[in-house]
């Protein structure tokens, strides 16, 4: 009723994953969840920019209050490279931490100030040598990944008062006393508004924010899982129905 239908109870019956096929060659949905797509902006990116792509925009503007904010992101995937992408956009100072060194690159290409491997982050040890010198940095600290976190040093990295904000789900385990003694916020963020969704696309169309796709065809589904499963997809895989003459 408050206009924020993302948070709805019933959320997962009103889009297509039930019942009504998310492999369909078309849908029919309510015009209220039905957005346009900026000129230019290829089909493949939209598709992308409107799950991922909002996801972290929606964060990001909840969040970021001033453009002067030290924002690190945590893990360089599908949501991570936009993240970056769109904090830089905002003027923040950001961090790109990830545990695949071969990304660093890419990260910096996609905006990132700095670069950290994550490793100390998502090994099972509590080996904090490696990020003292990020003790007390980031104002906010947007986590895009899903396993093997290490929260010790993590919510160490956050500045006083400072806030986490959680985009996966992770599993979460980790000792109150830096949570409490520091005041530090853990929260959550899920998607976006339509209002939010509009504003996202017409965001990402104005400062370049593209997110990087593997286009496959539908025929190719089970290869395309294949390659999300073993973590190999860089960074969203969209599938494109094969049309033919007789329903084009």
């Amino acid at each position: 009723m408050q206009g924020e239908t993302q948070l709805c109870m019933e959320i997962e019956n009103t889009t297509v994953m039930v019942p009504y096929g998310g492999f369909s060659s078309s849908v029919v949905a309510d015009h209220r969840f039905v957005y346009p797509i900026p000129q230019n902006m290829p089909s493949q990116a939209a598709a992308v920019l409107m799950c991922a792509g909002v996801t972290v925009y929606s964060a990001l503007k909840t969040h970021v209050t001033s453009p002067d904010l030290k924002v690190a992101i945590l893990g360089v995937g599908g949501l991570g490279h936009l993240a970056i992408q769109f904090a830089h956009a905002f003027g923040c100072e950001v961090t790109a931490m990830s545990s695949s060194p071969e990304k660093k690159e890419q990260a910096l290409k996609f905006g990132a100030d700095h670069f950290i491997n994550s490793t100390h982050f998502t090994s099972s040890t509590d080996d904090r040598d490696g990020m003292r010198q990020f003790d007390y940095y980031y104002d906010l600290v947007f986590c895009t990944a899903n396993h093997g976190i290490n929260w010790s040093p993590l919510l160490m990295s956050l500045k006083k008062r400072g806030r986490l904000v959680l985009l996966g789900f992770p599993d979460i385990e980790m000792n109150s006393t830096n949570l409490v003694a520091h005041e530090l916020s853990i929260t959550g963020s899920l998607i976006g508004n339509p209002p939010t969704m509009r504003a996202m696309l017409s965001f990402a169309q104005e400062h370049g924010i593209t997110p990087v796709v593997e286009l496959m065809p539908m025929s190719q589904v089970n290869e395309a899982l294949q390659r999300v499963k073993e973590n190999k997809a860089r960074y969203r895989i969209v599938l494109a129905n094969e049309t033919t003459d007789a329903n084009r």
